[in-house]
């Protein structure tokens, strides 16, 4: 070995144990001095998250209500752009901003700039046809609704961050949103990655058929604007099972951009605003006072046209004594010291538990985001005053939800039994379908009390609220004109109009609420149930339900055919 090649070989051999010294100390800097502190700052190791893609919403016939889509986020590797100045006059009209503003951005020391937080499709692909270097454009989720506006309050919005926040979509949010892959990635070798197994979102199959959800907003607008109402809600559902065929609130909102819609305007009216139901109950009233056995339909009471209870004095709509009056003309001219007079007749513990039967004071349990309970004090609440006994059975001092009240006169169509409320008839994970199975909440009368009110309503309906007929079919219902209160005090000209109707009164198929707000005519039978009588034309149709002559000489065909 000459001096040269030994000169070399030391320098080697130096370098080499510099360059050993650095790499240990650099380890015991890292490891031992420093190890507490990176770990706590998350430096040994991080978390890879990969989202599944959302489930689907689909209506009962597997037409998609919501999906997935991508906005895009625009960035910039500023030391990539060769051309500032033009790539900024480029994107200014595309994203509607300022040249000046983009150049600096573009013109910027950081290693990345963001551009645009989220744009559409449409810019992000006109971006990508600019023939600039630079440029990052990333997909972000976004759930998509194809049916527009559709059954907005009904389905809800998923935010930003991909989370559910009203509706269906929130109240089903965990098994839309699947379940995230987690690996831990740790940067020593040594150690073991970690991964948990993704579980994909689950799609939803709804009990709403999109045809029926259409038609029933169509007549909902129609009725807001034919009688001025500033909003509204109509309710369709099978009393057999509980099955909601039609859930529609207005004015709604456009779930893609929930964002530009205040925040009270993405409350569903249907399962969350409460109001005080009026004379609509007197039908439960009436199912209660039958069924308690204080009365029968054939009985009678001395209408005087006024009665104290408590300290209040409860009259008649109308102002006016009736005399003598039968329970089926109680009903048919609506009249409140009736109601009151049953309800006294049945003593607070019999009247309250017929109503917690009814299920008044709680929720339905409807499979909607953010149901209300409703209100209904009872006797040893401190909130709770006598003269309610009175006041409830027509339908004030309390407040119910929509879905409250069409539940509970369900039951009168049902036989007496009160179903569930539900909208979502299967969840269909990778490899099982669970299908809902109807539940009964309770059977609050008999089969034969139900039958009873329900002639009785059929009558009333005949005889006092003829704008609510359907041609061909029978049909039991009842109207309810409630005032709005506000800071205790009953607005003179402001009410609620509703009406609860079902039909074939013999046999129910549907049953349907519709409640309009403060529309300029004062009357539910003026506005809520002419707009029964128009959408239920329409229903019997769409749901291919016969009329009543075709349907009975079925029946008795039926019948013969077995003799």
């Amino acid at each position: 070995m000459n001096n040269n090649q030994a000169r070399r070989l030391w320098l080697v051999m130096t370098s080499m144990i510099i360059f050993t010294i650095v790499l240990v100390a650099r380890l015991v800097r890292f490891q031992v001095l420093q190890g507490d502190d990176l770990a706590r700052n998350g430096i040994s190791e991080y978390m890879v998250v990969e989202k599944p893609a959302r489930g689907v919403i689909y209506d009962r016939h597997m037409a998609v209500l919501a999906a997935n889509g991508a906005d895009y986020q625009i960035g910039a590797t500023p030391n990539m752009v060769l051309e500032p100045d033009d790539l900024a006059a480029a994107l200014a009209p595309i994203l509607q901003e300022q040249v000046y503003q983009l150049k600096a951005r573009l013109q910027s020391n950081r290693p990345y700039v963001a551009i645009a937080g989220r744009v559409s499709p449409e810019i992000a692909e006109s971006i990508i046809a600019l023939p600039f270097d630079g440029l990052q454009i990333e997909p972000l989720s976004r759930r998509f609704y194809p049916q527009g506006t559709l059954m907005s309050h009904t389905l809800g919005y998923v935010n930003f961050e991909g989370n559910g926040r009203s509706g269906i979509e929130g109240y089903y949010n965990r098994e839309l949103a699947g379940e995230a892959a987690t690996h831990i990635m740790n940067l020593s070798p040594l150690i073991a990655t970690q991964a948990v197994a993704a579980r994909e979102g689950a799609d939803l199959v709804l009990t709403i058929d999109r045809t029926v959800q259409f038609t029933v907003e169509e007549h909902l607008r129609t009725a807001l604007e034919i009688y001025g109402a500033e909003s509204g809600s109509i309710i369709v559902m099978d009393p057999r099972t509980g099955a909601i065929l039609a859930l529609a609130s207005e004015p709604g909102f456009d779930p893609f951009t929930f964002y530009k819609t205040e925040k009270e305007a993405l409350v569903n009216p249907s399962v969350s605003k409460q109001f005080e139901p009026g004379s609509v109950i007197k039908l439960i009233t009436m199912a209660a006072a039958l069924d308690s056995g204080i009365v029968t339909p054939d009985s009678t009471y001395y209408d005087s046209g006024e009665l104290y209870v408590g300290g209040h004095k409860t009259v008649n709509w109308t102002r006016g004594a009736h005399g003598t009056v039968d329970m089926t003309t109680l009903l048919a001219q609506s009249l409140n010291v009736g109601a009151a007079t049953l309800a006294v007749s049945m003593g607070t513990d019999t009247y309250y538990d017929y109503m917690q039967k009814f299920g008044y004071g709680r929720p339905t349990g409807v499979d909607i985001m953010a149901e209300a309970g409703g209100i209904m004090p009872l006797p040893g609440n401190p909130l709770w005053e006598e003269s309610f006994l009175a006041t409830n059975a027509y339908g004030q001092s309390l407040a119910v939800t929509p879905i409250q009240m069409i539940t509970a006169i369900s039951a009168l169509a049902n036989d007496g039994k009160m179903m569930q409320p539900y909208i979502v008839d299967q969840i269909r994970n990778e490899d099982t379908i669970y299908q809902h199975e109807p539940v009964v909440l309770s059977q609050p009368i008999s089969k034969q009390t139900a039958q009873q009110v329900t002639a009785m309503a059929t009558n009333a309906l005949r005889t006092a609220i003829p704008l609510a007929e359907v041609p061909g079919y029978t049909v039991a219902g009842k109207t309810g004109t409630a005032q709005i209160a506000e800071n205790g005090i009953y607005l003179p000209n402001a009410v609620i109009g509703t009406f609860a109707g079902y039909l074939p009164a013999d046999s129910p198929e549907i049953i349907v609420y519709v409640k309009l707000d403060r529309p300029d005519v004062p009357w539910g039978s003026q506005t809520a149930a002419p707009t029964f009588s128009r959408l239920a034309q329409e229903l019997v149709v769409l749901l291919d339900i016969p009329p009543d002559s075709i349907r009975l000489d079925g029946e008795i065909m039926a019948a013969r055919a077995l003799e």
